[in-house]
């Protein structure tokens, strides 16, 4: 009974000093991810006015097929025909445009053409073995005549 601390209060004693390292470990993570945050740039920018021009565009081609298809008078199966026409053509659009964001715009409108190889060229000190067990591979120009 004189055991002092008991063991089961040192136990608890070093889970709970366990436990607020791991904490400490915690906040410091969470200042450095807070740091990281701050560095990151945020990309908050309005859209480009080709892009308003070209949604514009197709809204506006979407509207001109139904005032047309209503106008006219087209019984209805035509109508629900041309306009999923000019959706299907509106959906391609957008995709097409989509694609086009992952094109460099030095491309342009040519044909990628692949980047000139590299030629390596040793120095001409460089001798021809670099391994003496390569010697019996390597041809001698002049061969050793012997009298």
């Amino acid at each position: 009974m004189n055991e002092w601390p008991a063991p089961e209060h040192a136990r608890a004693a070093a889970q709970f000093e366990a436990t607020m390292r791991v904490f400490d470990a915690l906040e410091d993570l969470r200042r450095d991810v807070e740091a990281l945050r701050h560095e990151i740039p945020t990309k908050r920018t309005a859209a480009p006015v080709g892009t308003v021009v070209r949604v514009a565009a197709e809204t506006g081609i979407l509207i001109a097929v139904a005032v047309v298809a209503g106008v006219g008078q087209f019984r209805p199966l035509l109508t629900v025909v041309l306009m999923a026409a000019a959706l299907a053509s509106v959906v391609a659009s957008e995709l097409l445009a989509s694609r086009s964001a992952y094109v460099p715009r030095a491309f342009g409108f040519t044909f990628a053409q692949p980047p000139p190889g590299v030629v390596y060229d040793p120095p001409p000190e460089t001798p021809l073995e670099t391994d003496p067990w390569e010697r019996g591979w390597v041809v001698d120009p002049e061969p050793i005549h012997t009298l």
